[in-house]
């Protein structure tokens, strides 16, 4: 196995057998780099390059109780790397040290370890996500929910963008959720965007007062995920868009999880964020396209530092560790959702539904006060007038009664 020896010269490599020693590791430390065994300080924390007093850094410290024992029962295993403090002059391995550095752009003099340290991106998991919590329209959530599970059975994944408010606190409120042109496959979609009818959402979405605040998928069951959350497929999307439209992006994952009370499957809403680290590497091109062998883990072009009890230089990062969990609640919005939903395989938006909806007794603003009636509406109507209807039902004003007979008119109702 792969041992990273760091010191305050560099970094070296030093290739050893799974069974080695510690004592053994020392001996091969001083043959292939000429530092005396007795002049070693070694220690699994990076704490030992900079302190005054290494003797304090004991966890590596020669002795029978440790010199015997083979490096994975002192938590040593491929990729880890052990920190080294020594007095003797020596030459650090050109073929490590320095086309180490150079792979990061840090050639020139000889670098401080506090350079060293900084120059190496350790992998970090964020406390807090950028939003307060994510409220959830109860009957637009509903209706994303039924269709992935009644409809699809969980086979297929299913994409939407939410639209709705966020306060200044960082308090996300979702009112509709659009359901784009896409295909699904079990681990992966395709959103086609740009379309004509996005920008007819936009502009509904903008006259009703709200803007694009998160997107909304289903992961499947056809496929079990005992150790992991997110594909690394789910995290790039969700840093992809996180970093499209700002750090109060939110995502909504939908899982069939087992009631623990029950012992029965229950569809799920579980809101999440990825870290401000993850979209930062992702749009400095980290993100490698090759996956991985193991599909909960996300493959990355450069090495990155991981610290699971002990550090490691890794290609390869566990997704948990990008994932931000976000508070959810939910709420009744101001919008129905009974018209049927845009680009689904069934029910099929057709003119008889507009006129159930305008046959409705009660105001003829509250009867259009749906956002997929409205967005089934923009391909009837023009942009400008379509913003007058919609900005009507906004503000629960009267519809004109101009645009009240251009909409019976293509319901049939009237005649």
């Amino acid at each position: 196995m792969l041992i990273r020896l760091r010191t305050r010269d560099g970094t070296e490599r030093v290739e050893v057998d799974d069974k080695c020693t510690l004592s053994q590791l020392r001996t091969l430390i001083e043959e292939k780099f000429g530092v005396p065994t007795s002049d070693q300080n070694l220690s699994l924390d990076q704490g030992l390059l900079m302190s005054k007093e290494p003797d304090a850094y004991d966890d590596l410290k020669p002795g029978r109780k440790t010199d015997g024992k083979q490096l994975k029962s002192l938590k040593i295993e491929h990729g880890t790397i052990v920190y080294m403090t020594y007095s003797v002059e020596r030459k650090v391995t050109v073929c490590t040290a320095a086309a180490h550095n150079d792979a990061r752009g840090l050639t020139g003099g000889k670098m401080t370890v506090e350079a060293m340290i900084a120059a190496q991106t350790r992998i970090e998991t964020q406390e807090s996500p950028n939003v307060e919590s994510l409220s959830l329209d109860g009957h637009a959530a509903n209706a994303f929910q039924a269709y992935v599970n009644g409809t699809l059975g969980f086979n297929q994944m299913r994409f939407g963008w939410m639209y709705g408010t966020c306060s200044d606190g960082g308090e996300v409120r979702v009112h509709a959720i659009y359901e784009p042109e896409q295909e699904g496959t079990e681990d992966a979609f395709v959103v086609v965007e740009d379309a004509d009818e996005d920008a007819r959402a936009e502009a509904i979405a903008e006259s009703l007062g709200m803007t694009r605040v998160g997107m909304v998928f289903n992961v499947t069951t056809t496929k079990e995920r005992p150790d992991y959350t997110m594909s690394a497929f789910e995290i790039r999307q969700m840093a992809k868009y996180q970093s499209k439209y700002g750090d109060k992006f939110v995502t909504a994952v939908v899982m069939m999880l087992e009631d623990e009370d029950e012992g029965t499957p229950q569809v799920s809403f579980e809101p999440f964020q990825v870290s401000n680290q993850c979209v930062r590497l992702y749009n400095e091109g980290w993100f490698h396209d090759e996956p991985c062998e193991n599909p909960g883990h996300t493959r990355l072009t450069k090495d990155v530092v991981v610290v699971d009890k002990v550090s490691k230089d890794v290609t390869e990062v566990d997704n948990d560790r990008w994932l931000v969990p976000v508070k959810i609640l939910d709420h009744e919005g101001p919008w129905r959702t009974s018209f049927p939903i845009e680009n689904r395989l069934h029910p099929v938006q057709t003119v008889e539904d507009l006129k159930d909806a305008v046959s409705k007794g009660g105001q003829y603003c509250v009867k259009l006060a749906d956002f997929h009636l409205l967005l089934f509406l923009s391909k009837h109507l023009d942009a400008n007038d379509m913003a007058v209807v919609a900005v009507s039902v906004a503000e629960r004003g009267e519809i004109p009664e101009g645009y009240q007979l251009i909409i019976n008119s293509l319901a049939g109702v009237g005649f």
